[in-house]
């Protein structure tokens, strides 16, 4: 899964119902009649008790005509693509399709299909019984709520609902407020980048952080403090990143390495205590092109983000 995002397990343990709730109405929604659930293979604890939850409808004949289908994944990053997904399901190796055709005009076994996500599907028996409009006063700057997952230098990591749209200094404020001094935060997993202290006052929410070259995705906040050089943090996640390419396409599997070995020779250069020149990365930019414009999937296309929005934030770092 996304580093730093683990609000998927807390709704599958708390609350199943309303998972399966918004699946049988998606499914009538769209006349379907089959329904997978594809969850991580180390959500042994969630698979249970959304395996229970789905035998008791079963037995009970709650969802008439609806059959529910539980497929354990094998830990690949690449599988939270959609197109990779179906792949898995299909029992294929996990490889994103070129799109178009789109899921909704052939999908699983060549067939339409609707994808959606746990935080997405929980959501909607409350819609339906409430109403859009009650959602949507929920929000600050958008519709509902969001389940915001807080990690790094606070006092009580964990996931908080809240009004889309709060800011940093709120959301850490719920989790307890900020252990150290705030440098820099990922607001939507490593898919974000950085984005310095100075933006800890802009909404959190999608688009505000677009605004800001970043994105709100999954809302797995990363909070960083001052003892992180963030030429060193970028480098973890370019690790992350090279090691869930599917190395389909060309522009990630060797611009992921590319970037690694760009910034990790940086590093090694520093290490050593030899003079520090920014020569290895200057190619930085021409390769996160080339990945975004060239990639397949998603995944490709933002490898390179934690190392250019820490060079534009935080370039002192990578000089000493």
């Amino acid at each position: 899964g996304e580093p730093g995002t683990f609000k998927d397990r807390e709704i599958l343990l708390r609350r199943p119902d309303k998972v399966l709730e918004g699946l049988a109405i998606a499914a009538r929604t769209v006349a379907a009649t089959e329904v997978f659930c594809y969850l991580r293979g180390e959500f042994e604890a969630p698979w249970q008790v959304l395996q229970k939850a789905i035998d008791q409808v079963e037995a009970n004949g709650t969802f008439e005509g609806i059959r529910f289908h539980m497929h354990a994944g094998q830990g690949a990053y690449i599988c939270g693509e959609e197109t990779a997904l179906l792949e898995a399901l299909e029992g294929k190796r996990g490889l994103p399709r070129l799109k178009p055709p789109f899921p909704t005009e052939k999908g699983l076994w060549g067939k339409p299909t609707l994808i959606h996500n746990v935080e997405t599907i929980a959501c909607v028996p409350s819609i339906i019984e409430r109403g859009g409009a009650w959602f949507k006063e929920l929000g600050r700057t958008g519709a509902g709520t969001k389940l915001y997952c807080i990690s790094g230098h606070v006092q009580n990591p964990g996931t908080y609902e809240l009004p889309l749209g709060v800011t940093l200094d709120e959301l850490v404020e719920e989790a307890g407020g900020y252990v150290g001094t705030l440098k820099s935060f990922s607001p939507g997993g490593a898919s974000a980048g950085f984005l310095p202290a100075e933006e800890r006052t802009r909404p959190l929410d999608f688009k505000s952080l677009s605004e800001a070259g970043s994105m709100l995705g999954s809302a797995g906040v990363t909070v960083l403090n001052d003892t992180v050089n963030m030429a060193w943090a970028a480098q973890a996640q370019l690790v992350f990143y090279e090691s869930e390419s599917c190395g389909q396409c060309a522009p990630c599997r060797i611009g992921t390495r590319f970037l690694r070995e760009s910034l990790g020779n940086h590093l090694k250069q520093s290490k050593n205590q030899k003079p520090t020149t920014m020569n290895h990365l200057n190619h930085i930019a021409d390769a996160a092109w080339e990945m975004n414009e060239g990639s397949i999937c998603g995944l490709g296309q933002i490898a390179a983000l934690p190392l250019t929005s820490a060079l534009k934030y935080f370039p002192e770092d990578f000089k000493h």
